[in-house]
């Protein structure tokens, strides 16, 4: 009987051990909880955003509280409290990724110098039942001025559909600037000098785009906005009538339905209406969005080498197309067909890198040629292609030969070219003058 007694003793004593050990480790741990930053800006502009990680593996989290501190004046972000149903078994939260909206001009604070400071407590029975806790400070800048932004090129003559240069200086780093023409947004590259340049472009569809300035928005948030001096010049608008034969048809439009089942139709012609209107649109997506992989430098240099033909076609000709005397669809063509002999040798119209060389639905067999600072020519229609996707070419360089694949009704080239995400009219880029007046000088401020 004693025995047993002293066996139970010491059962309950190391029980009592294990509790005592128990409540030690998981109530009143003494660690604190552990906050990491996710997403801290160094510099706030009007408004701003910071996400951070809190993380306590025992006790788990009870509060995390954050604020700015500026000279005297402190604003509170907000607090986040974890739910706990008992103090006896901790916080359910081991970890928690806050994220707090700034808005520091809202709350009354000025630019300059600011702290922010991030509070997180545990749920140990420490200190009175408040947990231990962690104090994380980091410095900020709060910024409320816009960058200045000075212009430095003179004459911006630019026709609708074509293109424009244009150089600038920014009085401080920026993370974007450039030209917004319209809806669209023109990335401008800043040179080694610390001098932006830009290439531009009025899309042939509008006469006169709303708004046309540079942009520039620092690392603070703030956007500025300057003009700059400019004429624009209208467009000589064509249409042109298209006679579509049942011959070719036939000849191209069984290809079209069995290799893109989206446009496949009842008949022939609503097959080719589809092609002209879904795989129209898809190819021209494809091929402006290569524009985004355009490199951060002028590649080109001087006019652009045409290639030798009868032009049959020019930029943004509006084409009004018939099927047995009666119109069955619209379209513009964005490009300038060029036809020689068959199967005639096409030379890279300037220096550039290719960053396409494949097949593309109605264009058939092309190759596109980044030039750099936005600016791409394509080359469309070949039967083959001489260079691949990385290779850098030469002014004059053989790329491909001439041929109908696509939706070509004959033996050509159509030539295109895109400037930062638009198609733009290739004529001027052939004029070595041109070239030199309107952005050689505008870009380098030189002759």
């Amino acid at each position: 009987m004693k025995k047993l007694l002293s066996i139970i003793f010491v059962f309950l004593i190391v029980l009592t051990i294990a509790a005592v050990a128990y409540f030690g480790y998981r109530l009143f741990e003494g660690d604190p909880p552990e906050i990491t930053p996710v997403k801290v800006p160094k510099i706030i502009g009007k408004t701003g955003e910071v996400t951070i990680r809190v993380r306590d593996d025992r006790a788990g989290i009870r509060l995390v509280k954050a604020k700015i501190i500026q000279g005297t004046k402190q604003v509170l972000l907000g607090e986040k409290a974890a739910p706990i149903e008992s103090r006896w078994t901790g916080s359910p939260d081991k970890e928690m990724v806050i994220t707090w909206q700034l808005f520091p001009h809202r709350e009354g604070l000025a630019s300059g110098k600011a702290t922010l400071v991030i509070s997180a407590f545990d749920a140990s029975l420490r200190n009175g039942s408040k947990g231990n806790q962690s104090i994380l400070k980091i410095p900020l800048n709060i910024d409320y001025l816009p960058p200045v932004i000075t212009v430095l090129s003179t004459i911006h003559n630019i026709r609708v559909g074509g293109s424009g240069a244009l150089s600038f200086s920014v009085s401080e780093p920026v993370t974007r600037a450039g030209v917004q023409a319209g809806s669209r947004f023109f990335k401008a590259f800043k040179g080694s000098d610390n001098i932006y340049r830009v290439l531009f472009a009025i899309p042939f569809n509008e006469d006169h785009p709303k708004t046309l300035h540079i942009e520039a928005v620092d690392k603070a948030g703030n956007r500025a906005i300057a003009g700059f001096a400019f004429r624009i010049f209208p467009r000589r608008k064509k249409e042109d009538r298209i006679n579509i034969p049942d011959s070719f048809l036939q000849q191209k439009m069984p290809g079209f339905a069995s290799r893109f089942p989206e446009v496949s139709a009842p008949s022939l012609i609503e097959t080719f209406i589809k092609v002209n209107h879904i795989l129209r649109k898809k190819n021209n997506d494809f091929l402006l969005a290569l524009c985004q992989k355009s490199l951060d430098k002028m590649l080109f240099s001087g006019r652009f080498v045409r290639f030798k033909g009868a032009q049959r076609s020019d930029f943004a000709d509006k084409r009004h197309y018939f099927y047995h005397g009666k119109e069955v669809d619209q379209a513009y063509h964005m490009g300038v067909d060029i036809a020689s002999v068959a199967h005639a040798r096409v030379p890279a119209a300037n220096n550039g890198r290719v960053v396409f060389a494949g097949y593309n639905g109605i264009y058939g067999n092309t190759i596109v040629i980044d030039h750099g600072m936005g600016l791409m020519s394509l080359y469309a229609h070949l039967s083959q292609m001489m260079v691949g996707v990385g290779q850098e070419v030469g002014k004059g360089q053989v790329i491909g030969i001439t041929d109908s694949t696509g939706l070509a009704g004959g033996d050509h080239l159509h030539f295109g070219m895109m400037l930062g995400g638009v198609f733009i009219n290739p004529s001027e880029w052939w004029d070595s003058r041109w070239i030199r007046d309107h952005i050689t000088y505008n870009l380098y401020l030189k002759k």
